[in-house]
């Protein structure tokens, strides 16, 4: 990913977090920090008092959503400078995607054969959210829960190394999809996967789950 957002000053396009606990600031400074970095609107870099003035919420917060974004190669610390949003090439998304074909494939069979299956209401729920969004024209929004959906499925696995290791894969595939518009019905793949976990027929999800892969990984990364 080549091209650089210009520099601007950065201004919060939405209103503070109302706090109503640590937990939940924190997930939600996450959400609204990973849309704005999809928009581009951190030219200059990101900082603790950045953050803090941009959204008002609290340092403890805010240092909980930098740790997060940095360990999800999201975002690139620097000593004694603003951390940067990362740029990934087309060689590191390859490789990404790569990893995502590998992990998830696993996630789906683990799925399909846990006893008596996960609650799937959740990832119902996000595909409904992500088609809202995305029909919208909300496009940061709807590529940032396409990929709450697969998490929540890794974690519906029931293997927790697995999940957090997608958890490193799967924000950094937000990241690069940000340069292409061509995502607005990618919620429809996501309820075709849905439909086939919940029916147990794990070759038909991954097959959906290839699909969807191999479209991302013909995209043209600059």
């Amino acid at each position: 990913m080549n091209s650089v957002a210009t520099p601007l000053p950065f201004t919060a396009r939405r209103p503070p977090v109302l706090p109503k606990g640590p937990a939940y600031c924190a997930e939600t400074l996450y959400a609204q920090v990973f849309e704005d970095i999809l928009e581009r609107r951190f030219g200059e870099g990101l900082s603790e008092e950045a953050l803090i003035r941009a959204y008002g919420a609290g340092r403890s917060q805010v240092r909980r959503v930098m740790t997060r974004l940095v360990r999800q190669q999201v975002i690139l610390a620097r000593p004694n400078q603003r951390a940067r949003v990362a740029e990934p090439d087309a060689e590191q998304i390859r490789q990404t995607l790569q990893a995502r074909r590998l992990a998830e494939t696993s996630v789906i069979e683990l799925v399909c054969a846990r006893a008596g299956g996960p609650a799937f209401e959740p990832l119902r729920a996000l595909v409904a959210r992500e088609r809202q969004y995305a029909e919208a024209g909300r496009q940061s929004t709807a590529t940032r829960l396409g990929g709450e959906f697969h998490l929540e499925l890794a974690r519906l696995a029931g293997n927790v190394p697995l999940a957090h290791f997608l958890g490193g894969l799967v924000p950094l595939t937000g990241l690069a999809l940000a340069q292409h518009s061509a995502q607005a019905e990618d919620w429809r793949v996501r309820e075709a996967l849905v439909a086939a976990v919940e029916n147990g027929n794990a070759e038909l999800g991954v097959e959906w789950l290839t699909e969807y892969l191999d479209r991302l990984a013909v995209l043209q990364w600059s």
